[in-house]
């Protein structure tokens, strides 16, 4: 009786349940929105998907908080995002570990990018939305 009554305490405190796949498809909308925004040089959009603590850590800008993304945001300058071969695996009905590879086309600071990358990101769900939390690149051989 009483596992039964701590179990349905912890269940309720976690929020409503997702579905695996709708959660999935939400991350994906909310990864694209995110992809738009950076390839855009928009940081309001970046901003709003970004957990306050988000850190990323990247072939071109190395490691950077949030701020530090934004601040740096007018020196990236991206023609393409390319997005292929995307998982999305909910490790529970809060969190979200998303892997792609992602080619790029561009410059940072003047300097090229790196084209072909592996890219993995933990994305958390934060009053019903999904916000990215971790972010890192990592560049592939050509």
């Amino acid at each position: 009786m009483i596992a039964k009554l701590v179990l349905a305490t912890l269940l309720t405190a976690m929020g409503s349940p997702v579905n695996a796949d709708e959660g999935a498809k939400e991350v994906e909308k909310a990864i694209s929105a995110l992809n738009d925004a950076f390839k855009a040089g928009v940081p309001g959009p970046i901003k709003l998907l970004l957990t306050e603590d988000h850190l990323s850590v990247t072939t071109w800008g190395g490691r950077q908080t949030r701020d530090e993304s934004l601040k740096t945001l007018p020196e990236l300058k991206l023609k393409e995002y390319a997005v292929s071969g995307m998982k999305v695996t909910l490790l529970s009905t809060e969190v979200a570990l998303v892997t792609y590879s992602l080619g790029l086309k561009g410059t940072y600071k003047g300097k090229d990018v790196p084209e072909k990358n592996f890219a993995s990101a933990v994305w958390v769900r934060k009053e019903g939305k999904w916000l990215e939390a971790y972010y890192q690149e990592t560049p592939l051989e050509k």
